[in-house]
């Protein structure tokens, strides 16, 4: 299978360079995220920053309108095998969040976190005891 074309996600977060550097401490801290580069494009200093989520790479770049609900166009779900995992992230991007809520169980989870965290990002997190193998 080729490489490309390669799939990868850019969240358009804030007007300025601090609250992209902002918000990828705060993805590597809730996510264990990995930085894996930074730049700016030619005749700007907007800091662009790609980083890696288990495997999944995301562009914080400028720009963004934040809102203060799940109905963006944009949701991203993260399902946990471990509940603690989910919790901790969940604990961190909840600060200063625009929205938040944690709630459980249902039919199809156990937990399910739903965040709309401070630069307008959607999160989804499910865990599901089920889903466990021993």
């Amino acid at each position: 299978m080729s490489k490309y074309p390669k799939f990868k996600m850019a969240f358009n977060i804030g007007s300025t360079n601090e609250e992209r550097i902002e918000a990828s401490e705060m993805y590597q801290r809730a996510f264990s995220a990995i930085k894996t580069g930074e730049g700016t494009p030619p005749d700007s200093n907007d800091i662009h920053i790609d980083l890696e989520i288990n495997g999944f790479e995301i562009m914080l770049a400028p720009g963004g309108k934040v809102e203060k609900t799940l109905e963006n166009a944009m949701v991203c779900e993260i399902h946990f095998d471990n509940e603690n995992d989910l919790r901790k992230a969940y604990d961190i991007l909840t600060k200063n969040a625009l929205s938040h809520s944690i709630d459980g169980p249902f039919e199809w989870a156990t937990l399910l976190g739903l965040v709309t965290d401070k630069f307008g990002i959607c999160w989804a997190f499910y865990f599901n005891e089920s889903d466990i193998t021993v």
